[in-house]
């Protein structure tokens, strides 16, 4: 189903709907039931709430530990002032959170994860049979069904915590029944109901949440963003699937499509890869396949000085240019063997006989011929001038599409090696689609290493992963495809977003989408592999509670102690910076700082006393966030440590890809001085800021895909980034001018493009 106009302003007055149902709810409960007051940020002491029942008084506390919390996490004090603020942020995660739980079952339901348990709210046949388990224990229906939502969570709590996790801070609330009701009746409208199957529906629902009045309200207090939530709300705009397709087809696709030489099923899957008969596949030189004394084996050995005349014949012509079309075969030809006047009566008399793929071999050696700094003077006689003019006739074609498109050769990588990055990654729209791409990815990579046995995918890039050969890891194909959804979520799709919401949404589509791989390949909800966390972060702030960082400090030793607290210090601005808080940089200094020099490099060493600390410091924030004495703000501290470490690691990996919708505009005022000083030749804009931290994070021959203002390509302010990193250190592959109106209601002209790094 698409989603059109109309499509989307039905989702849109759906979640307006329950956004105002869900947030009325829960500012009548903070302040009547728990004593937090919306609108004066009033504090009832707890034991004035007489009226509250144990779990209640227990919320009411976990409510006041939240707001203390998020107090310190924004550097605010605590009064009432300041409470407001932060108590209609609690407000607004608890509706957001509500929504998405119960638009993630009826995704289930659609996916076959579920048996139908919202799609029909008290009258739903999981209901049912839950009742006829629990019986009346569980008191009245609205109580019984409250229950049962209560369990699905836990359940899938396991897989998706982000989402599910009761006792989480954005969590703790759920409405009552007569707004549960209506709520329900909201999201089972029959003109809702054909949304529930498509992956982009969630997307849609957090694009929906925040208001165009909102953002428009931002906009007109503030020129730059203010904070990171004004970052992301301000630059929330989904990106429409041709677009995704667009970028995601011309990164990931076209790498795998290369890497095969050209024999993939994305060629045809992927409609907007761009391939041309003009693609020239270098390959891998097999000596095994030389003819002794031949010219290409002679330059094989090297013997220079042996060189026999060259065969002046059609074979031996063409036993030069296959030899040219291996991995560096040209540069190694001697220039004598491609002597002009030796063969001039060849080039001149016979090509009338030539076949037109002959013909492209020889635009191909042109092309070659300029790539290495030769002049090319064999193909500018007579002959190759004929010879284009004969392709032309014969192919159709114009003179600017003779350019042919050497393709370098690369080992076919194990895809579990593979990584795409998302770094403004929203609801992970992007690996929604790499999602459908990987599924490919993964099946031709099984019969490629049935074909050329194991080891022949190469996993050089992941050598800390420890991959055996598939053969050897699956009992057979069927036992291999099987887990193929977990092994995408495990290993290839990573993302990050400054908006905390985004990661909780993130995380629920690519598992929603891999339900939706085994839905469709009829495998049972009890037969799917369990998947692991994944690799979506939300960038929140480091923990910034004094009393409970000595607290925690005090358990380590003095060295760990130490460390703790200058990682917490290089965190500080991750709210507003996200993956552009270039923390890997800074590692290397930190672990010396506090271990001891190891050269001016990031050494082995330091990597491995890096790993060991991390590793001690995680075990040890898990075990302080659940010790019998910790409080719950001591847990929220500790979870938020655990984040940034998690962020830590991931600005360490390198990646194949990296796509994005990024911010972009004026820099926010409390970043703009260390954005500057880190990013000198992007600082114009924050999109360029972003496609220069993109280029950092990919590995030489990786791509970057994005959309983004296209005023990037011809402003003079812009002249610094597209000299010394679109044109320098990456190469543009291409390009499409899309105009006005394709990102929702941002009024801005779009350009979507991807680019080649190359150093």
């Amino acid at each position: 189903m698409a989603f059109d106009d109309k499509t989307r302003g039905r989702l849109q007055k759906l979640v307006t709907e329950c956004r105002g149902l869900l947030t009325d709810e829960f500012r009548i409960q903070v302040q009547q039931t728990y004593g937090l007051d919306p609108n004066t940020g009033a504090v009832t002491p707890l034991d004035r709430l007489t009226h509250l029942s144990a779990a209640e008084r227990e919320t009411a506390d976990l409510l006041r530990q939240t707001l203390a919390h998020y107090l310190a996490s924004e550097g605010l004090a605590d009064n009432a002032d300041h409470r407001v603020p932060i108590i209609d942020r609690i407000v607004r995660e608890q509706a957001f959170t509500v929504l998405n739980r119960l638009a993630a079952l009826l995704m289930m339901e659609a996916r076959g994860v579920l048996l139908p348990a919202v799609r029909q709210g008290q009258q739903s046949k999981a209901f049912e049979l839950y009742k006829m388990v629990a019986g009346s224990a569980l008191g009245e229906t609205g109580q019984a069904y409250q229950a049962f939502l209560f369990s699905l969570f836990d359940e899938f709590a396991q897989e998706l915590p982000a989402l599910f996790d009761r006792f989480a801070p954005q969590g703790r609330l759920f409405p009552r029944e007569a707004a549960l009701l209506q709520v329900l009746a909201a999201l089972n409208h029959h003109e809702i109901e054909p949304l529930w199957p498509q992956d982009e529906t969630i997307g849609w629902i957090y694009q929906y949440f925040n208001s165009k009045e909102e953002r428009k309200a931002m906009r007109e207090a503030s020129q730059a963003p203010r904070n990171g939530r004004e970052l992301a709300v301000r630059n929330q705009f989904f990106t429409p699937r041709y677009v995704v397709e667009f970028l995601v087809d011309n990164t990931l696709g076209r790498l795998w499509y290369e890497a095969g030489q050209g024999a993939s099923g994305l060629r045809e899957r992927c409609q907007y890869l761009l391939c041309s008969p003009r693609d020239v596949f270098l390959r891998q030189f097999d000596r095994d396949d030389l003819r002794p004394g031949s010219v290409p084996a002679l330059v094989m050995a090297a013997k220079w000085d042996d060189l026999p005349p060259f065969d002046d014949t059609d074979a031996g012509l063409q036993a030069m240019i296959d030899f040219a079309h291996c991995v560096d075969g040209y540069a190694r030809v001697p220039s004598e063997a491609w002597d002009p006047q030796t063969h001039q009566s060849l080039h001149e008399g016979r090509f009338d006989a030539y076949s037109t793929q002959a013909l492209w071999d020889a635009l191909f050696m042109e092309c070659r011929t300029d790539r290495h700094g030769g002049d090319g003077s064999i193909y500018r006689t007579r002959w190759f001038m004929g010879a284009c003019q004969e392709l032309l006739r014969r192919c159709r074609v114009t003179e600017p599409q003779l350019q042919v498109k050497l393709i370098p050769y690369r080992r076919l990588r194990d895809p579990r090696a593979l990584k795409l990055l998302d770094p403004a990654c929203g609801s992970m729209h992007f690996g929604l689609y790499a999602f459908d791409l990987l599924l490919v990815i993964y099946r031709e990579a099984w019969d490629w290493e049935q074909a050329h046995g194991p080891g022949s995918l190469d996993v050089s890039t992941a050598p800390d992963a420890g991959l055996l050969p598939l053969c050897q890891t699956y009992t057979d194909k069927e036992d291999y495809l099987r887990d193929v959804p977990r092994l995408v979520i495990e290993h290839n799709i990573y993302g990050v977003d400054i908006d905390p919401r985004a990661a909780q949404i993130a995380s629920l589509a690519v598992w929603l989408r891999a339900q939706r791989a085994w839905h469709d390949e009829g495998v049972k909800a009890k037969d799917r592999p369990a998947v692991g966390l994944g690799h979506v972060i939300a960038a929140t702030a480091p923990p910034a509670e004094r009393e409970l960082r000595e607290q925690f400090a005090a358990e380590l030793d003095e060295l760990d102690a130490e460390l703790f607290r200058k990682t917490l210090q290089l965190l500080k601005g991750v709210p507003e910076l996200g993956v552009l808080l270039q923390v890997e940089r800074e590692l290397p200094r930190l672990v010396r700082s506090v271990f001891g020099e190891h050269g001016s490099l990031f050494h082995e060493a330091d990597v491995e006393q890096w790993r060991k600390a991390e590793g001690r410091l995680r075990a040890a924030l898990i075990q302080f966030a659940h010790a019998t004495k910790a409080t719950y703000q001591g847990r929220l501290f500790a979870q938020d440590a655990l984040q940034g470490l998690r962020l830590i690691d991931l600005c360490r990996e390198v990646f194949d890809v990296v796509v994005m919708n990024p911010p972009f505009g004026a820099l926010a005022a409390n970043t703009k001085d260390q954005l500057s000083n880190s990013y000198s030749r992007s600082k114009s804009d924050l999109l360029a800021i972003m496609v220069e931290r993109g280029l950092d994070l990919l590995r030489a021959g990786g791509r970057i895909g994005a959309i983004t203002s296209r005023t990037c390509f011809f402003l003079s302010s812009f002249q610094k980034w597209r000299e010394e990193l679109v044109l320098s250190s990456a190469r543009p592959e291409i390009m499409a001018d899309l105009g006005l109106g394709v990102m929702d209601d941002a009024m801005v002209e779009a350009a979507a493009y991807v680019l080649e790094k190359t150093a």
